[in-house]
């Protein structure tokens, strides 16, 4: 693997909002604070038809400063962080059910905004907004939403309002996404996604009205309910598997450099079935992208356990996904993986190969009834995720993975390079793809330069079975695109 080109690729993906910016400095400029008022007990909330109540705010689905003001506003710093601003996120109602989103035509929001004095870059463009909204299976802001609009306002600080359509093609979009309309809440966000922002910006905002606008002859809304009985959902439990820093030399190794590491597993149902304590099943190694960690893809064992989760359930009842373990783990293997690490270290991901060989696939096969072979292994992974799919799945672990997706992966070499690296290993002498899938945004700034010719290459390249690849028109460099990777792959592997 080339430092260099790794150390270029991450250096775009973590640096991002700061080149596009320009990185000039804070503005000097005083912005007011007075704007930020307090009306009546009561006097602000959400609306769903003819219905009003407070806001509930989503807290664990949130990414700012919250507070909750005595007349039922929100008040919100978010804090810009390379396209990644946070914001506030909302349940739709206060008893946390859902709504059919399909009953709804539009959203009126009335909102107060100002950034931050002393953060705010000089020249960053005036602040702008997205709104998310969250389906059932959503863990907030960043996990699983879709984007209903982008907007911004038409000065630097001041009263926002707005009317947003809700369109059937957008219902559509969330019923692809998570197979039901049904809609937990939504959240705002600071979008410093070329913006002009540096780093460490901040917003202020006050969400004071919310309004769902029911369409005429509209139903009532429904709670959830995904029509599988108890016994069809997988579960989802917690490891700490024993592992070691890998960027030390194996003959420096002390015992301040081994530790335990946490990883996500999904089971799939029926696992602990004593009907089926003879079965095995094949494995699926699920990585993140550079700047995250194990807990990016949602997985969880807390609420509904996520998207994917529900991907996967609702996959293999059906029979159209054969029924396999999940492990979500920290790709970064090394001192700094955690928990919750920040996920930014070049050399430890760099050095996963060895964690993976050694010590992952070792455990999750001592631990859990994992079939035998590498017919019966698959990996991908988001962005940096995706690259070492590549660069490690394929170019180290070939012999212990036969199935791979790269979800807007970063990859390092030109395809003939990565090629002629795998085909130059005399280990891997007779040893195929099954299946390998690549998707990718073409509004993806980062990494769709690459994609083109490496989706070409993939396909003629005589070591790949069978090849797939999708591109989302207008899809960025987030998971919307990568969600739907994840739902494309499963049923492709293991077949």
């Amino acid at each position: 693997m080339k430092k260099t080109k790794v150390t270029s690729v991450l250096a775009g993906i973590a640096m991002l909002a700061c080149v596009l910016a320009g990185c000039d400095g804070a503005n000097t400029h005083t912005y007011p604070t007075d704007i930020f008022t307090v009306g009546a007990a009561g006097s602000c909330g959400i609306t769903l038809g003819d219905k009003f109540e407070k806001l509930t705010v989503f807290s664990e689905g949130s990414a700012g400063q919250i507070t909750e003001n005595a007349d039922g506003s929100v008040t919100f710093v978010a804090t810009a962080a390379g396209g990644g601003g946070g914001g506030a996120a909302f349940y739709m109602k206060s008893d946390k059910t859902e709504i059919n989103l399909a009953n709804y035509e539009s959203i009126d929001l009335e909102l107060v905004y100002s950034p931050v004095n002393g953060k705010w870059a000089s020249g960053a463009k005036n602040p702008g907004f997205a709104l998310r909204i969250l389906p059932w299976d959503s863990t907030g802001m960043f996990g699983g939403y879709e984007d209903l609009e982008y907007f911004g306002g038409s000065s630097a600080y001041g009263e926002l309002k707005k009317n947003i359509k809700i369109t059937d093609a957008f219902v559509e979009r969330i019923k692809a996404s998570s197979d039901f309309d049904s809609i937990l809440g939504f959240a705002l966000k600071f979008n410093d996604y070329n913006s002009g922002n540096k780093d460490g910006d901040q917003l202020r905002v006050q969400v004071k009205q919310v309004k769902f606008n029911k369409k005429a002859g509209a139903g009532e809304d429904k709670a959830f309910d995904d029509g599988l009985t108890a016994a069809q959902h997988g579960t989802v439990t917690e490891i700490n598997y024993p592992t070691r820093d890998y960027t030390v030399a194996a003959d420096k190794v002390t015992e301040a450099d081994k530790y335990n590491k946490h990883a996500w597993v999904y089971l799939p149902a029926g696992y602990d079935d004593p009907a089926n304590a003879n079965k095995k099943y094949p494995l699926f190694i699920l990585l993140h992208g550079y700047g995250q960690n194990e807990n990016t893809w949602g997985l969880s064992n807390k609420g509904r356990g996520g998207k994917i989760k529900g991907y996967m359930d609702r996959g293999m009842a059906s029979g159209n996904v054969k029924e396999f373990i999940l492990v979500c783990a920290t790709g970064v293997a090394d001192k700094s993986w955690g928990p919750n690490g920040g996920g930014n270290s070049i050399a430890g991901f760099n050095a996963f190969g060895g964690e993976l060989r050694n010590d992952l696939i070792p455990y999750m096969r001592s631990n859990y009834r994992v079939a035998d072979g590498r017919d019966n292994v698959a990996m991908a992974g988001l962005s940096m995720g995706g690259g070492q799919t590549f660069n490690i799945g394929i170019g180290e672990c070939l012999d212990l993975i036969s199935y791979f997706g790269g979800f807007s992966g970063a990859l390092f070499d030109s395809a003939a390079d990565f090629m002629k690296k795998v085909d130059g290993n005399a280990n891997f002498n007779g040893l195929k793809i099954h299946h390998l899938y690549m998707i990718c945004g073409d509004a993806d700034s980062l990494v769709y330069g690459s994609f083109p010719g490496y989706v070409d290459a993939m396909k003629k390249w005589n070591r790949v079975e069978k090849f797939d690849s999708d591109v989302v028109p207008g899809g960025t460099h987030d998971f919307p695109v990568w969600y739907k990777g994840f739902k494309t792959i499963i049923p492709m592997v293991f077949k």
